[in-house]
């Protein structure tokens, strides 16, 4: 263990042990809650869509409730900025953690809204819990485990609930007055609208797959595996239609035989990929992009879980690709596109 982690694990340890609070795993009166703050300070595009089931949970189990959310990087703002029931959404850039005044401007201003609950999906992250930690709210959900801190008044063990980062968070609907049978959506979804659908419409030839190549550290496939799995697709199909979606930082097409395509703002970008036939890319945030607006979703793994972080729409397929060629990886997308397509 390193020192950053073994320092984290004490401190976690004082804090949990000098600011303990009374844990309720009682039911919340629907009633009484007005204002919601949803903190997730992470700055990977996965991790903040992974947040749309609980945030439309919410919508459903509390309709008349105004919603804020707190995100990491900026840029991952607009993908929850667009969703109808959210008011506002308010970033965590890491600079921050340098400007002390500034830090202190953003929780006067939170605090100044008088939440009613503050409600952290994540248990895993520290940053979550001790925001929530300085801001105020009547009530505070999350998730708790022994010798760790957790800021919260209602909570739930962390080790009863499904594998899956993206919908682990629902059972926290239990504290909001949610039965087991509750029917929340079970998909990524960031509630794109017909005005932003068509606004960019046709910027595809009908049939196009999209692909994405771009991923952090050891989940990033190799530019000449890619390469061969495109060729071994047009062998089984001829005629697919690709399009390359580039990294705005790493912006380096593939080839020139395959077009190409950029675009900075992530709502713009999840509404152009709506318009792909399917999404293939490896284990990295478009790949939880396009299956938040419903493209069908082939999704490549070589070192993470699906069962953590897969796809989650009916028309997906996560692949683990470690054991097969890339032969037999074209083999199977070919059947899985035929088989949503026809």
């Amino acid at each position: 263990m390193n020192f950053r982690k073994r320092l984290r694990r004490i401190s976690h340890w004082i804090l949990a042990k000098v600011c303990a609070k009374k844990q309720s795993q009682g039911t919340l009166d629907p009633g009484q809650i007005n204002r919601v703050l949803v903190v997730r300070i992470n700055y990977r595009i996965g991790n903040i869509l992974f947040t749309t089931p609980i945030l439309n949970a919410l919508e459903k189990q509390l309709p008349h409730t105004g919603i804020d959310m707190v995100v990491g990087a900026p840029f991952t703002a607009s993908l929850i900025e667009g969703m109808p029931q959210i008011n506002r959404v308010y970033s965590f850039p890491r600079s921050l953690l340098r400007q002390p005044i500034r830090l202190f401007k953003l929780i006067r201003q939170l605090n100044t809204h008088q939440y009613d609950l503050i409600l952290v999906p994540s248990f895993f992250s520290s940053s979550d819990r001790f925001f929530s930690f300085v801001v105020k709210s009547r009530f505070k959900v999350g998730f708790n485990a022994p010798d760790v801190f957790v800021p919260f008044t209602h909570s739930l063990p962390l080790g009863c609930h499904e594998n899956h980062e993206a919908l682990r968070p629902l059972s926290l609907m239990r504290l909001l007055g949610a039965g087991e049978g509750a029917d929340f959506s079970r998909r990524l979804d960031v509630r794109l609208n017909e005005v932003e659908k068509q606004a960019v419409k046709g910027v595809f030839k009908p049939g196009t797959i999209g692909i994405f190549r771009d991923a952090k550290n050891e989940k990033k496939i190799d530019d000449n595996w890619w390469r061969d799995l495109l060729r071994q697709l047009k062998n089984f199909q001829e005629d697919l239609k690709f399009v390359d979606i580039l990294d705005p930082n790493n912006a380096t097409p593939l080839n020139g035989q395959v077009d190409s395509l950029s675009e900075k703002n992530l709502r713009v970008l999840a509404a152009k990929i709506s318009h792909l036939d399917a999404f293939i890319c490896g284990d990295t945030g478009p790949m939880h992009l396009a299956s938040s607006v419903q493209t069908p979703t082939i999704a490549l793994f070589k070192t993470t879980s699906p069962s953590y972080y897969g796809t989650l729409g009916q028309k997906d397929l996560s692949l683990d690709i470690k054991e097969k060629t890339t032969d037999e990886v074209a083999e199977i997308i070919v059947d899985h596109f035929l088989s949503v397509h026809g």
